[in-house]
């Protein structure tokens, strides 16, 4: 049988363990107090007569009341002193006892910095107030963790990303500057880098923050026909497709088939990857844009005959700023953001994202998303 909630916690087993103490006490002053009075009132020799008269009797027997009384009045009072003494500093060694881990919990956040998140009090005891108050101690300490490991690393991404269009604008500015004789022409084209500069950075600032965007805001959701969004990509990819060379297809599913999320974030994922296929596709290639349901899921498909990715890059795609052919993402003005941003978006929305590819004959990403049920 299972025991109630309430015996395991620090309330009850104080209140047990210090009326077991009081118990104790009481009963060793009891103890004390008759011992003493039995070890100072003095044996009455056998045999001894009572005085004759009822007056001399009555006298000594109201003596000895007296006596006993102030006797036990002393003795408590003297118990009483003892009891205070030993009360206080059993409490303060129980309380100590029960205290230790609120003060290790105190120790470890006084240690605690942004440069020091990784401690852990890992409180090992019986599920009650103080290990509660641990474990959630420890799991606010891995939610700051990972809040300054976010905080880092959209610093140093940032910083990675845009030195390089900063570095291109200084050093057409330096480069103009040292011409001695700078025509008109010269500077219409340094406004056309710093533009193409600005654009990117501002690219990836979108692409940053979309990355460090809370998981939990769920302000725009809705229940999204997958039918409806997907016929919208279509219709927004096919021009650059076609000019592009490429055949695209796409064959409308079940109307029925329903997600929960945000419409735009979805759409935005599935054209990233289908401008993916555009970018890295070979000349009268094709694209497929597919969709199917079951098991409370929808799988959306995006496949192309396009370069494919190496079997040593598949596992990195989904990482930011890593690129499989650097040089053509770079020709072709890719951040290295856009897999790992439809990755983010994907696992946001509670589904998963994976690739198949072999190298030179194309590449397939599924996208399963929960249906909504509705």
């Amino acid at each position: 049988m299972k025991s109630p909630l309430f015996l395991k916690t620090i309330r009850f087993r104080l209140t047990l363990w210090y009326s077991m103490f009081l118990v104790l006490i009481l009963a060793i002053l009891v103890i004390g107090v008759n011992v003493a009075l039995v070890a100072t009132r003095p044996a009455i020799p056998s045999g001894v007569p009572f005085p004759g008269d009822s007056q001399t009797f009555q006298r000594i027997i109201t003596d000895e009341r007296t006596r006993n009384m102030e006797d036990l009045r002393n003795y408590s009072l003297v118990g009483v002193g003892a009891v205070l003494i030993l009360g206080a500093v059993g409490g303060y060694f129980l309380s100590g006892f029960m205290l230790e881990p609120v003060d290790k919990v105190s120790s470890i956040a006084s240690r605690i910095s942004h440069t020091n998140l990784k401690e852990r009090i890992k409180y090992k005891g019986p599920d009650d107030e103080v290990k509660r108050l641990a474990d959630t101690f420890d799991e606010m300490l891995e939610r700051l963790e990972g809040a300054f490991e976010s905080q880092k690393r959209f610093v140093q991404d940032a910083s990675h990303e845009l030195r390089t269009p900063i570095a291109i604008a200084q050093t057409n500015i330096e480069v103009l500057e040292m011409e001695q004789n700078t025509s008109k022409d010269d500077y219409k084209g340094l406004v056309d880098i710093l533009k193409s500069s600005l654009e990117r950075m501002n690219d990836v600032n979108d692409s940053l923050l979309l990355l460090s965007e809370d998981p939990r805001s769920r302000a725009r959701w809705m229940a999204v026909d997958v039918n409806s969004m997907l016929g919208e990509v279509y219709d927004e990819t096919r021009a650059e497709a076609v000019s592009a060379g490429l055949k695209i297809i796409w064959e409308p599913i079940d109307p029925g088939a329903v997600v929960s999320g945000d419409a735009v974030r979805l759409k935005g994922a599935i054209i990233n990857l289908i401008d993916n296929a555009v970018k890295y596709n070979q000349p009268g290639g094709l694209i497929e844009i597919s969709a199917t349901t079951g098991n409370d899921a929808v799988d959306i498909r995006i496949k192309d005959t396009g370069i494919g990715i190496s079997a040593g890059d598949l596992p990195h795609i989904f990482e930011r700023f890593f690129r499989a052919d650097k040089s053509r993402s770079r020709e072709k003005g890719g951040s290295g953001l856009g897999l790992a941003i439809v990755k983010k978006i994907v696992e946001d929305h509670g589904g998963t994202v994976a690739v198949e590819s072999i190298k030179g004959r194309g590449s397939t990403f599924d996208i399963k998303l929960p249906s909504s049920g509705v």
